[in-house]
């Protein structure tokens, strides 16, 4: 089982370097590099150390300084120095190599197995796994995507009372967007001056401007100082001598910035504009998703002016680009990545429906760890997107492991081959995630959002994937249902004690 769950770790970081962000595929990349190194240490390096160590055990070697142990009856009539450097453990070769089961191996097996296999126990299951879908359902609605600039920052930053009275006084209204026309018209022509005009009202009119009196465009203020000012009509064929006069003015200068000139086609030693900026004022910025939606809005009608090649241009549009892009990524990755868990599993399990449920426990696992991780605070961005590739590795050990339990065991009932899973791997698995808790506790007091995000995804996928309602609670009942695995896996092994091998064999490959 190491052999699958490294090659499922390196798979699930490799569908994380498909994603659009940069972030996430450089994380993935030397993440999955290091699982791939970390397994060819484990099965080479690793497993000649461990068969040493246990050639000098059998020997009766003390593990330290590999000298042979003394027994105990011998050892008074030895040194303090002898005494001290000859410990250890001598092998009683005469024992027989029955292991007696440890109290939670009990426990799993013998009271926690039927009483989960009871009709009404496993009814209140479901109806609990219900509730955690419902639950999961709700947070996913309320789901807010990005990595706020503000988030960024230590929690007792200086620039965070700078954002948050941003956030209270300046993004409700007045922040200015920057429109580009790439390709400007030929401005002498009256009728793409009116087009032009048309285009600066449709953004001016969109759904997060203020307005036409919010626009900044030396157009419209070159029209006013000839038509209102001078009183005088701007004559087509002399339009750019007029706008090259009109800049000249010290008042007018400043407008010089957003235009830039060109050779004229038409006249070699002639100028005209090559491309101009304008500026919108914009209103209801305050959250992310207005945000996104403003972008999207000014997008929008950009589109809708192809001959002018139109971009749009705000700081913030660096922000609002990741929320866009975070939830079809994530999607997008969950959905590959549980596509290759279901090919890893159907390789290595001998059962095809055993695949099926392993999928549907992942998914239902990657649901609740997005909906809840919405309830306690947490936003989809690039840290949460990097956590829960990870929480689908997570979610297909633990459920690999108990339908592979499941399906090796010799039991002839349903409830017997639970037993008998739950006994041998049960705990082990509990353990497994437990640490992992104990291991992230410890950076829940950091007052910066990305390593509390980071604590509060991994928190929630271990307790998700080790609570009592997957790991030994839906993950058996399913693995129990009358279409699960229809005929018993057997192994091919002239061995009579193929029960002892199956349980022994379960126990020691949760050590993945």
């Amino acid at each position: 089982m190491f052999r699958i769950q490294s090659l499922k770790d390196v798979l699930s970081f490799g569908v994380g370097t498909i994603t659009t962000i940069p972030a996430v595929q450089i994380f993935c990349v030397y993440t999955g590099v290091a699982i791939f190194f970390a397994f060819l240490y484990q099965i080479t390096f690793f497993a000649a150390c461990l068969a040493l160590a246990m050639k000098h055990e059998a020997a009766g070697r003390n593990s330290m300084f590999f000298v042979e142990s003394v027994p105990a009856e011998k050892r008074k009539s030895l040194s303090t120095f002898q005494r001290i450097f000859n410990m250890g453990s001598v092998p009683d070769h005469s024992s027989s190599n029955d292991v007696k089961q440890p109290l939670t191996s009990r426990f799993f097996g013998e009271w926690y197995a039927p009483v989960l296999m009871n009709p009404f126990v496993r009814g209140i299951a479901m109806v609990w796994f219900v509730i955690y879908l419902l639950g999961a359902s709700y947070g996913c609605s309320r789901i807010k995507e990005g990595l706020e600039p503000v988030n960024l920052l230590v929690e007792d930053s200086y620039a965070i009372p700078h954002y948050r009275l941003l956030e209270k006084y300046f993004w409700k209204y007045g922040q200015q967007v920057q429109i580009v026309i790439n390709n400007a018209p030929d401005l002498r022509n009256h009728t793409s001056r009116d087009r032009v005009h048309a285009m600066v009202l449709d953004f001016a009119t969109s759904k997060h401007a203020i307005g036409m009196e919010s626009v900044q465009f030396w157009l419209f203020e070159m029209e006013r100082y000839y038509q209102k000012e001078l009183q005088v009509q701007i004559i087509d064929s002399s339009f750019y001598g007029l706008l090259q006069h009109f800049l000249a003015s010290k008042t007018n200068n400043p407008l010089a910035e957003d235009i830039y000139w060109g050779p004229m086609p038409d006249d070699d030693n002639g100028t005209m504009v090559q491309s101009f900026r304008f500026i919108v004022g914009m209103k209801d910025l305050v959250t992310t998703m207005d945000q996104t939606d403003a972008t999207m809005s000014f997008r929008d009608v950009a589109a809708r002016w192809p001959e002018f090649n139109v971009t749009t241009f705000m700081p913030i549009w660096m922000f609002t680009d990741q929320y866009i892009i975070i939830i079809p990524n994530t999607v997008q990755n969950i959905i590959i990545a549980l596509l290759v868990m279901i090919v890893i599993a159907v390789l290595f399990i001998p059962q095809p429906m055993c695949s099926l449920w392993v999928a549907l426990a992942c998914a239902s696992i990657d649901f609740g760890v997005i909906g809840y991780m919405t309830l306690w605070g947490v936003n989809l961005d690039a840290i949460s997107m990097i956590t829960i590739i990870m929480s689908i590795g997570f979610s297909v050990d633990y459920s690999a492991h108990i339908a592979y339990g499941y399906v090796v065991s010799t039991r002839d009932t349903a409830t017997g081959r639970v037993q008998e899973a739950l006994s041998a791997l049960g705990w082990p698995l509990f353990q497994g995630a437990m640490s992992t808790i104990i291991a992230v506790s410890v950076l829940a007091d950091i007052p910066a959002y990305m390593i509390v995000t980071f604590f509060k995804t991994q928190m929630k996928i271990a307790a998700i994937t080790s609570s009592p309602l997957h790991l030994q609670t839906v993950a058996p009942i399913r693995a129990s249902s009358p279409i699960s695995f229809p005929h018993r896996f057997e192994y091919t092994d002239d061995s009579p004690t193929v029960h002892n091998r199956s349980k022994s064999s379960m126990k020691s490959e949760h050590l993945d």
